[in-house]
Order: structure tokens, then C-alpha cells, then sequence
């Protein structure tokens, strides 16, 4: 491979976005954004450290496979941990692996294709997010956000293929580590000093391309069938109120203490708070949180009065106000959940894929659309009238 420099005109693209982005690492939400990748680049160098990863359990390779960002594609991650990486490889050749990646001999493009050969279920995305956290003067992060930022500020330092498919060996990781060392040495002045430097400043300059440049994600790979449409539920629901009333029925037939903020509201001649369960909300957390906690349109509790599930109904209002809502139980075991109409489904999925805070927590936000929420009451219904008839509860 050919050494890799700069043009002038890229130099100039590149730091023309220095000064703001300067500006933003002074704010709260980039000092925010940087401890947050600093402390996930402290957490693996603890849990791979090469006089522990002999000794990782069952339960610490979970947390660790869990805490990769590479891994919030998977919406049950669990299953994908014992299914695809524990059952096909073993934990024991899992750490042995993962010992030769990160400390065995020779170049990386070697370790690297011997890793991929020896384990099932780990992608580029994963690996070289364990190599970068690691090692981050050494080793880059390969993902969307340098696949989307490079082509954006017309950096050719790659073949295009790159751009457009996985990388498919360690020749490949390796060349990607060139070209991002080039443009890491030429920030370096900028105080960009490794590659977890150059991993926030593309999270920046990602987050600030125009959502038209933004190229979509390539559409999945024929899987030999066709997958069919569910029918249309019975149940019609076009409105925030419909919304929350089918929320607070359902919530009640599956054993969910619910509240309601709209205790006012009618909906088919009936006030929402004659339907929920709760009055007020339970004094689970401060008194600062609880103020926001209150505004949630619906929430399902469990017995013990600690909040579940956390449903924003967003008919018109902006999807911002419901999840900054639901952040603030960031630190409650909770799931979240935007219930809208279908054309909504990819505003939400923008905002918590690539806006702070959400992108941090977006394994816990989900996105259901009316419809999806009309066939759950709809199948929920009669599984309660037989379990009342048949078991007497």
C-alpha cells in the first residue's frame, strides 16, 4: 500500500470544523460525551487486562460482550451471547482468543484473521472496538461513523468498497488503521492525540452532517422467504388519548399497578383516571425526578411500586419531550417506549442512534407504532378472559 497523505484541500475540510468542535468539548455535552468514552475505554483495559482475561466468568464475558457499543444491534443480547457466541465457541476458547487478539505475536492483520477464523459471532465492528479501546494509540475504530464521515468530507483514502461493505480481513483492518492515522497525526495540533480523540471528533462532525448526506443503511441480505405482513387489528387508535386508554387496559390485564398523567382526559365516554390504577405516582426516587416522572403519559408499575415501563404517546408533540422525560429514569430499572404512528418509527430511530444522551442508552428505548400497540391488546385480551375462566384469576 502506497504512504497516505493529506491534500491541502482535505487538510481544509478537515479543520474547518476544529473551532466549533473546540467549542463543544468545553460544553457540558461534550465533557459529558468524553468521560463517557474514557470510561469505556477504563472499563475493558480492567476486564481484558492480560493477567485477568484467564480468569473472566460466564457472567463478566456477558457484562463485557454487553458494554461494546458494536453490540446494540442486537435487541435481545443475551440470546446472541449464549446462541452465537457461547454455544459455537466456548468460553474458555473465547479468552484464549481474546488473549492471542490483544497481546499474542506478530502484526495485527495476522491476529486479527486468525481471531475471525477461530470465533464465530464476532464482526469487524466488535473486534476492532475491543483493539481500540484497548490500545487506542495504536488501533481504530472501524464503524458507521468513519464509513459515513470520510466520504462526507471527500477523504479518499480508502477503496470505495470500504464504504459499502464490511471489511472482510485483517489487510483490511489494517489499511483502515493507516488511513485514520493519517488524519489523527494531521489533528494532532488540534489536540486530537489518539484514537479515541479521533472517534469523538467524528462523532461531532457525524452528528453535524446534514441529514440528506447521510447515505441509508444498505438493505438486509435475502433470507429466502418472505416475511408476512400481519392483519390489520380489529382496533382503530389515531389519537393521544385512544393511545393511553389502550395503554392503561393493557398494562391493567397484564398485572401492571398504572398511572396515568391525563386523569382528566375522555376517551369512549370514560376519564383515563378511572381507568388507572394509581392516582399519584409512587415516591421511588427524589423529589427533582419525581417532578419530570409525573409528566410520563403512561407508566406500568410493578408490585412493588417501582416503575417498569414508561410510555410517551407522541401524536403530534415532538419526540424530544418524551425521551428527555424518560432520561431522567435513566437510573431506574426501566424500559422506554415512544408509542406513535408508524410514520414517526424512523425520527425516533435518527434521535436515539445518533443524539446524546439517547445513543447511550438506546438498547432500553423502543419504538411502538399504533397498530403494533392495537394487536397486543388484541391478543392480550382473551388470553386474560381464558386465564380468569380457567384459573380464577
Amino acid at each position: 500500500m502506497q504512504e497516505l497523505t493529506l491534500t491541502s484541500e482535505q487538510k481544509a475540510r478537515i479543520t474547518a470544523y476544529i473551532p466549533e468542535y473546540l467549542n463543544w468539548l468545553s460544553s457540558s455535552e461534550g465533557k459529558t460525551d468524553v468521560k463517557e468514552h474514557r470510561d469505556h475505554e477504563n472499563f475493558f483495559k480492567t476486564m481484558l487486562e492480560q493477567n485477568r482475561i484467564s480468569a473472566l466468568t460466564e457472567s463478566g464475558f456477558r457484562l463485557l460482550y454487553k458494554a461494546l457499543w458494536a453490540s446494540r444491534m442486537w435487541t435481545n443480547k443475551d440470546w446472541y451471547i449464549d446462541e452465537k457466541l457461547l454455544k459455537p465457541n466456548g468460553l474458555e476458547k473465547i479468552k484464549k482468543e481474546l488473549s492471542n487478539l490483544l497481546y499474542g505475536e506478530g502484526e495485527i492483520n495476522l491476529r486479527y484473521d486468525k481471531f475471525r477464523e477461530a470465533v464465530a459471532g464476532f464482526g469487524p465492528s466488535s473486534i476492532s472496538e475491543i483493539l481500540h479501546v484497548m490500545f487506542p494509540d495504536k488501533y481504530c475504530l472501524w464503524n458507521e461513523k468513519p464509513k459515513t464521515v470520510l466520504p462526507f468530507l471527500n477523504l479518499n483514502l480508502l477503496p470505495e468498497k470500504f464504504f459499502k461493505y464490511q471489511i472482510a480481513s485483517g489487510d483490511d483492518y489494517l489499511q483502515c488503521v493507516q488511513a485514520l492515522t493519517v488524519i489523527k497525526n494531521g489533528l494532532a495540533p488540534s489536540g486530537i492525540k489518539d484514537f479515541i480523540d479521533l472517534d469523538i471528533f467524528f462523532w461531532y462532525v457525524f452528528n453535524n452532517i446534514p441529514k440528506e448526506n447521510k447515505k441509508p443503511k444498505e438493505a438486509p441480505p435475502d433470507i429466502g422467504y418472505k416475511v408476512e405482513r400481519p392483519p390489520a387489528p380489529l382496533i382503530s387508535i389515531d389519537s393521544h388519548e385512544g393511545a393511553e386508554y389502550y395503554l392503561l387496559e393493557l398494562g391493567q390485564i397484564m398485572g401492571f399497578l398504572t398511572y396515568t398523567v391525563d386523569k382528566n382526559v375522555s376517551f369512549q365516554n370514560r376519564k383515563l383516571g378511572e381507568i388507572s390504577i394509581l392516582q399519584e405516582v409512587p415516591q421511588f426516587a427524589a423529589e427533582h425526578i419525581m417532578n419530570t416522572v409525573k409528566e410520563i403519559d403512561v407508566i406500568w408499575f410493578d408490585e412493588n411500586e417501582n416503575p417498569e415501563y414508561c410510555f410517551e404517546v407522541e401524536h403530534t408533540t415532538d419526540i424530544v419531550h418524551g425521551l428527555d422525560r424518560q432520561v431522567q429514569l435513566k437510573h431506574q430499572h426501566a424500559k422506554f417506549f415512544i408509542v406513535a404512528s408508524e410514520d414517526r418509527r424512523a425520527k425516533f430511530q435518527d434521535l436515539v442512534s445518533n443524539r446524546f444522551p439517547y445513543r447511550s442508552m438506546q438498547d432500553r428505548f423502543r419504538f411502538i407504532s399504533y397498530d403494533e400497540l392495537a394487536r397486543l391488546y388484541e391478543a392480550a385480551l382473551p388470553f386474560s378472559e381464558l386465564k380468569k375462566k380457567l384459573l380464577g384469576e
